[in-house]
């Protein structure tokens, strides 16, 4: 009975989505819950990136930018047009185009802030985007953050979020209680993700049944549309066959060969390759 309520719950949830005030690059949807609203940007670029905003009565907050200056003028003044002070923003792996959003109070981890500065992984991703297309890359990053760490309790806009831990040392999960919401960079239910050796995958594991105890209603993430429940299981049972392949294939094409027959309709070729060229590095 619990169950069959619980999945009310989440029809009702996602019932709720609307167009909202138009954006001159990608779309705009807004879940509205109770007198929260989500804005849920995809800026329908090559790397399929989503961002949010969490708007309250009190003001807005951001979650992650992106990675191109016309996506990043276009989320820029999308937040103009919501009236509303932009009173934190909350970034990781994609910082990109901060200098846009004025003013804004960043928080970061260390390692974040790490991956920020020249030498670090989100610094040298950028670098490579730049020399593939240039002028087109928002290259700014930030320099500076107020440090946050896991186990913080931020209040931002009147509500609260939550520094969760994260399987990769370089970002980290927010939880949004008045949402019933969890931030993570990557799942997708229908898409491979990035995973460079079997104690990684078996930590993505562990997260996901954590995030099914606590019946998060939606899985936010940087480069899929919101997630629910069903999309938590179906990602588990990927993750299980993938760490089995990871265990018993004999090398990286035969290992992307056997997720590819387990798995024959996923998105993200690329990031298979990559994850079997870690897997199999030795």
């Amino acid at each position: 009975m619990k169950q069959f309520i619980f999945a009310l719950m989440l029809t009702a949830l996602f019932a709720s989505v609307s167009s909202a005030n138009s954006i001159s690059v990608g779309s705009m949807n807004v879940y509205n819950i109770d007198d929260v609203k989500l804005h849920a940007y995809s800026t329908g670029d090559n790397m399929n990136d989503y961002c949010y905003i969490v708007e309250t009565p009190e003001g807005l907050v951001l979650i992650e930018s992106t990675a191109y200056k016309e996506n990043v003028k276009a989320l820029s003044d999308y937040i103009k047009s919501l009236n509303k002070p932009l009173t934190a923003a909350l970034l990781s792996y994609h910082p990109n185009g901060y200098k846009s959003y004025g003013d804004v109070k960043i928080y970061a981890t260390e390692n974040a802030l790490k991956s920020w500065a020249e030498g670090g992984g989100v610094w040298n991703l950028t670098q490579s985007f730049i020399q593939a297309l240039g002028d087109k890359v928002a290259d700014d990053l930030p320099d500076s953050a107020e440090i946050i760490n896991e186990g913080d309790t931020l209040k931002l806009a009147g509500i609260e979020f939550r520094i969760l831990h994260s399987s990769d040392g370089e970002d980290y999960d927010i939880e949004i209680p008045a949402i019933n919401a969890v931030y993570r960079h990557m799942m997708g239910a229908d898409t491979h993700n990035i995973l460079p050796a079997v104690p990684y995958i078996e930590a993505e594991i562990r997260d996901l049944k954590n995030y099914q105890a606590k019946k998060y209603s939606m899985i936010l993430t940087s480069h899929h549309a919101p997630e629910d429940q069903k999309a938590v299981a179906q990602k588990i049972a990927y993750l299980e066959k993938v760490l089995e392949l990871a265990k018993t294939s004999k090398d990286k094409d035969d290992f992307i060969n056997a997720v590819k027959t387990a798995f024959p309709n996923y998105q993200g070729d690329a990031y298979l390759e990559m994850s079997a060229g870690a897997l199999f590095s030795k």
